[in-house]
């Protein structure tokens, strides 16, 4: 490709639109759940796909699957693991918080072509600092060694969450006017990293290179490598673990359904974890409303770098990452300054960032260029 041509997404191997369609393929060809309403174990309808929810009494368990990705790649490269367990976590319990669930367990799986008990040792680690910021318990797991089948690590896992019944938050009851309240990431997180490394390898520099744009950020911390001295490396920065939020989602959603909250539990109306398929995660909320971002999140320097080293154009950057704002939280309209000042005692950078509309199911944005009106 050369250097001056536009990259997106698609042309490093992942199309969205492609892998969305899979997906409803195979959903359409699962079979039903033997497990009938009233049972322990039945499914339970929720709009958005954030969490899987089963009944279980008077309460309701949600579960999440995923993985950390090609990300994965530039850690095998560097040999430095130490955030892919935050990774991994991260991805599970953030998805969570999006259906209300409080995340309670973790498990993890990992191959590898070959085991290396000090490889381990670091995973191990990176886990324990995950379960300790995301509040849950690491239950178990299972590594495998796959020689022939994995040529480098891998990991995945799944969260364990739960609610009172009656309390999931689904996105049925937003209302036009419903305020949008961003949540700053701490980077790229975990998704687009195809596109990633294809703009790195455009770019010709080594992930052990200083990065070349400023990494402070509206006070956000690039964890540093153990041991890393001098200036910030273009791999730290490209690896800083992705934001656990459950430390300020599940506090403002327990005091808010305890009555002591900034707002009532009801006003809390939808959350999206913002990943692969950046802001159009926003129509998985609601079938029939919109969305439009007024006034987004400041965008971190990576990104910047990104877009413009690829040539990527802005509806691409908008598709493909967060674009410094890790989860959105849609709100009554008349809760949502108490809101944002309550989240930002404890996370520095929530702000209004717009306002669900009756514009039809599409999002839109102050980027003219940048709207979404399918998932």
């Amino acid at each position: 490709m050369e250097k001056s041509e536009p990259m997106d997404y698609a042309s490093t191997g992942v199309d969205i639109d492609a892998e969305s369609l899979a997906v409803s393929s195979l959903i359409s060809a699962l079979s039903k759940s033997p497990r009938k309403t009233g049972q322990k174990g039945a499914p339970v309808d929720l709009p958005g796909g954030f969490g899987g929810i089963i009944e279980f009494g008077d309460s309701r368990l949600a579960l999440a699957t995923d993985g950390v990705g090609s990300k994965l790649q530039l850690a095998n490269e560097l040999k430095r693991w130490e955030g892919v367990g935050i990774d991994c976590v991260a991805m599970n319990v953030n998805d969570l918080l999006c259906v209300g669930a409080e995340p309670l367990a973790f498990v993890d799986y990992i191959a590898v072509p070959k085991t290396d008990p000090d490889v381990h040792a670091i995973l191990g680690a990176s886990l324990s600092e995950a379960c300790k910021r995301s509040r849950i318990t690491l239950a178990g797991g299972e590594t495998a060694t796959l020689p022939g089948i994995v040529n480098e690590l891998d990991m995945s896992g799944t969260a364990l969450g739960w609610f009172p019944k009656g309390h999931a938050i689904t996105g049925e009851s937003l209302d036009v006017g419903d305020i949008l309240i961003g949540l700053p990431s701490s980077g790229i997180h975990s998704n687009g990293f195809s596109l990633v490394r294809a703009v790195l390898e455009r770019s010709g520099l080594a992930l052990d290179d200083n990065a070349p744009f400023e990494t402070n950020h509206l006070g956000r911390e690039v964890e540093r490598f153990p041991n890393s001295t001098g200036e910030i490396t273009i791999g730290e920065v490209l690896l800083n673990p992705t934001r656990i939020y459950v430390d300020p989602v599940i506090d403002l959603i327990l005091s808010c359904r305890g009555g002591i909250g900034p707002c009532n539990s009801s006003d809390l109306k939808a959350l999206a974890h913002i990943t692969g398929g950046g802001l159009s995660n926003l129509l998985r909320l609601h079938d029939s409303l919109g969305w439009d971002i007024t006034d987004p999140m400041p965008i971190p320097p990576e990104f910047s770098w990104i877009e413009e080293v690829g040539s990527v154009d802005s509806r691409e950057m908008y598709r493909t990452f967060n674009m410094g704002m890790g989860m959105v939280i849609a709100v009554s309209s008349d809760r949502a300054v108490d809101i944002v000042k309550w989240l930002n005692k404890k996370l520095l950078g929530c702000k209004i960032i717009g306002v669900v509309t009756n514009q039809g199911r599409k999002v839109t944005h102050v980027d003219p260029t940048v709207n979404f009106e399918h998932y």
